[in-house]
């Protein structure tokens, strides 16, 4: 999904230009993998 999101030093993420709340749980997933790959989630 085309989505932008914004991630702040407190864990807060804000997700916007998504259609569908599925949109948002695609966009999370793949942040999360994204994060972990680059060592910066666990």
């Amino acid at each position: 999904p085309k989505v932008a999101m914004l991630l702040f030093g407190s864990g807060k993420i804000v997700c916007a230009g998504a259609r569908k709340i599925e949109d948002v749980s695609k966009a999370v997933e793949k942040l999360s993998e994204e994060l972990t790959s680059l060592g910066l989630l666990h």
